[in-house]
């Protein structure tokens, strides 16, 4: 379900077995029941317990290493610990792709798994860096990260594939203007800088505000018709597509930087007018005036 990987390989795999001849293994860390509890507050014991299981059953994923003729890692071999797999891949001989889209390496980073969080090695990072065999960050401002440790790195940019994000029609309604925001559960708070000017905006025209999370705001926008759609991979595209124009908020620091521009992508893709906060990537991807408005 996390975007990172959907828009980064596995929504490419269709192409890569008919065009190439390369096929793709998927095999994520989180367990199904795993991924269903990590981001639930509470359930402390149970979160442990299917971590633990997960890390162990990570183990013999790692030792089939070898049948493969490369292994792509993104982000991360486990959620959790250092780079411990990530080594006995690099052991087994096996060519290893290190892949990644967000300041990895960075504390800034959004984590909202309480106690599980600490768990984290931010340092490993540097040592899958090392190791790898090649490095395809998403944008310039990560391959000069890799860079330091790495000559072997190649930008390799998050995009969409068009066939499922086709143009949408603008919604027929007159009497409002529908302005969307879409994301996960850790990038909730960006959607809170854009609170203040939304609520200006309600102040002079009849405005919607329509997000789509799997958790909603805890307070609607004042002044604005507040709409909350739960989200889902097959609506995803549908649901972007339904308002004028979309907006991409950010605040300037290392964790966004990294960031590789999905959200403008989407509106972008489905043809909406699209805001953006003018931080790492999105400088690159917005020509201001011409396929949409750069905003701090």
């Amino acid at each position: 379900m996390a975007p990172s990987q959907r828009f980064r390989f596995e929504q490419w795999r269709p192409h890569l077995s008919r065009d190439h001849g390369i096929e793709l293994d998927l095999i994520p860390f989180e367990s199904p029941a795993l991924s269903e509890t990590l981001y639930q507050p509470g359930q402390i014991p149970q979160k442990a317990w299917l971590t633990l299981r997960d890390f162990v059953r990570r183990a013999a994923v790692v030792n089939k290493a070898h049948h493969y003729d490369a292994v792509l890692v993104h982000r991360e071999a486990s959620l959790f610990g250092p780079a411990l797999y990530e080594r006995l891949i690099a052991r087994s001989k096996t060519p290893m792709i290190f892949d990644f889209d967000d300041s990895v390496w960075s504390g800034a980073q959004e984590h909202n798994n309480g106690i599980f969080s600490r768990l984290h090695f931010f340092g490993k990072t540097k040592t899958i860096c090392q190791i790898a065999d090649a490095i395809t960050p998403g944008n310039e401002f990560l391959a000069d990260y890799a860079r330091h440790y790495n000559d072997r790195v190649f930008v390799t940019p998050t995009s969409i594939e068009l066939d499922a994000y086709p143009e949408i029609e603008e919604p027929e309604t007159t009497d409002r203007f529908i302005v969307c925001w879409t994301g996960s559960t850790s990038t909730l708070a960006h959607f809170e800088r854009a609170r203040a000017p939304l609520e200006r905006l309600a102040a002079l025209i009849p405005l919607t505000v329509k997000v789509i999370c799997n958790v909603s705001p805890t307070e609607p926008i004042e002044g604005a018709k507040f709409e909350f759609v739960a989200w889902s991979k097959e609506d995803e595209a549908k649901e972007i597509g339904a308002c004028h124009a979309g907006i991409m908020p950010l605040p300037d620091n290392e964790a966004t930087r990294g960031k590789c521009g999905l959200k403008a992508l989407q509106f972008m893709a489905t043809g909406r007018a699209t805001v953006a906060s003018p931080v790492g990537m999105n400088r690159d991807l917005i020509q201001q005036g011409e396929n949409g408005l750069l905003a701090s």
